[in-house]
């Protein structure tokens, strides 16, 4: 089988030139061009130097290709699957658990981990039936003490449990048959910590947010997590892995400090030591968000504890790990300072249309000679990293999420509360409007900010130079608004289809 994770990486030296171009560009900013408002042009270059290292960073990771790790197919031994559940749709989990449990895998036994008591949820008696129903290898876990969310469910399936390997699965992924067998035989070196394998979502055409953010994995677990995977520096994403109980018990099981308990669990193993593997193939098929709402919560989850990480577990600050894993695991965290940003680089012509203010003072040819190329060569090489999958539509979804980034940033920052919300598994045809509120009136403003400022001072060098900047922003912003509508308002929208095929795996 070959997997659409499994790619080849784009000639080296067009990723130097694309380096080149972007420290041309930023170089550019300090010397071609005269300063105008300070702070502004404060702003401007902390936002390009946050470009540039998430630009170094990328090429950092995409390098090198995967490297090729010690696989013994004989090596089968006992494994604890564990499907985590927190009141999801029954249909879902049993779906999910008699996949498992018909696995083509010598020794194991399957355990429903069912969080649905202690998170309230109506179903949790029902779940306990799907355990009861399968017989067998299956048994249902179920909590009567709160804690901990995700990781304290796993913890405590692990004072349960006593097998030396624990598969983790959402409810939501269903497991193909080779899945253990696929991802065992990685152990037969005793520093392997984990196994991990992508994330692939079934149901990515099933609606306009699904298929965004199945195109958004394209990237990730292709080139990032290949070149992860190259420099040890791998985190666990959640589901669809396989992890040795006894590098676990080193830890003190999954780290529970975090909402994102499987990214802060990778970093305190690798800082003592063990060892990381990526498998680029399809052992599951999951679900993604399939509306706006959904999306949201999912994306103020990965943000909020990534982000807590960089606050309470700096990269930086932990002697056990090699220079690369700190920058991978740096560029991991930081990734979600992306909502400050986008929102410094947005605000910019902002200030012009209504401020009459600037961050530097240059003629609109001159900044697009050394902006244009740079820009290209990196839609570019984004699209080769990721085998022309990493669409239009996925780095609209990417920019136009400032606000859900900014949001966790400032809950971080503040310490507000956190509480582990499940994405759901059900679509809602609710219009999801109000969460587009700020990108709305980003485009109002934009509009009648480019109409006053041509009023009052009629077409200019630096009226072009804005309005284009804006507009650029305007325009990604646009299917994110179109997300956030009703699934029947929107498919009156022309050009809204979703248009990737279902799975892109081939028999091999």
């Amino acid at each position: 089988m070959i997997s659409p994770f499994l790619k080849p990486v784009p000639a080296k030296r067009l990723l130097v030139i694309n380096l080149l171009l972007a420290c041309l560009y930023f170089v550019g900013l300090f010397v071609l061009f005269q300063r105008g408002n300070m702070y502004l042009y404060i702003a401007l270059i902390l936002g390009e130097v946050f470009h540039v290292w998430q630009l170094a960073t990328l090429i950092h990771a995409a390098w090198e290709p995967r490297i090729k790790h010690d696989f013994d197919p004989r090596l089968t031994p006992p494994i604890d699957v564990y499907i985590t559940v927190a009141g999801e749709p029954v249909s879902v989990v049993y779906k999910t658990v008699a996949a498992a449990k018909a696995m083509d895998y010598p020794n194991f036994r399957v355990y429903i981990l069912n969080d649905g008591r202690v998170a309230n949820k109506p179903n949790w008696r029902d779940i306990e039936v799907i355990a009861a129903q399968l017989g067998g290898n299956v048994e249902c876990i179920t909590r009567t003490r709160p804690g901990g969310a995700k990781a304290g469910n796993i913890n405590h399936a692990l004072t349960r449990t006593h097998a030396p390997f624990v598969a983790i699965l959402d409810c939501d992924h269903v497991p193909r048959k080779y899945f253990l067998k696929r991802l065992a035989g990685f152990f037969t070196d005793p520093g392997v910590a984990f196994v991990q394998a992508p994330q692939y979502y079934a149901n990515n055409t099933e609606s306009f947010v699904a298929n965004a953010a199945w195109q958004q994995q394209t990237l990730f677990f292709g080139p990032i997590c290949r070149g992860k995977d190259h420099t040890n520096s791998l985190f666990m994403c959640g589901t669809n892995m396989l992890v040795r109980r006894a590098a676990l018990d080193e830890v003190g099981g999954m780290c529970a400090d975090s909402i994102t308990e499987d990214l802060l669990t990778s970093l305190l193993l690798h800082n003592r030591g063990w060892k990381s593997v990526y498998v680029p193939l399809i052992v599951a098929r999951g679900m993604a968000p399939e509306d706006l709402g959904e999306y949201w919560k999912q994306q103020f989850r990965w943000a909020r504890g990534s982000l807590e990480v960089l606050w309470k577990f700096n990269p930086l600050r932990m002697r056990g790990l090699s220079h690369s894993q700190r920058v991978q695991y740096l560029a991991s965290v930081t990734f979600y300072l992306t909502g400050i940003v986008v929102l410094i680089d947005a605000a910019l012509p902002l200030f012009y249309f209504y401020g009459n203010m600037i961050p530097i003072s240059a003629a609109t040819m001159s900044i697009a000679l050394i902006f244009v190329p740079y820009i290209f060569l990196t839609l570019y090489s984004l699209q080769l990293l990721s085998n022309f999958s990493f669409s239009f539509r996925a780095i609209s979804f990417s920019i136009a999420s400032w606000p859900i980034y900014t949001s966790a940033f400032l809950a971080t920052l503040f310490r507000r509360g956190k509480v582990f919300q499940v994405t759901s598994k059900e679509r809602s045809d609710a219009s999801y409007l109000k969460l587009v509120t700020l990108h709305i009136l980003y485009i109002v403003a934009v509009v009648v900010g480019i109409a006053w400022s041509a009023y009052q001072h009629g077409l200019s060098s630096s009226l072009i130079t804005n309005a284009s900047w804006g507009l650029l922003y305007v325009f990604m912003f646009l299917p994110f608004i179109r997300a956030a509508m009703s699934e029947r308002l929107a498919d009156k929208l022309p050009g809204t289809s979703v248009d990737l095929p279902a799975e892109k795996v081939t028999n091999g």
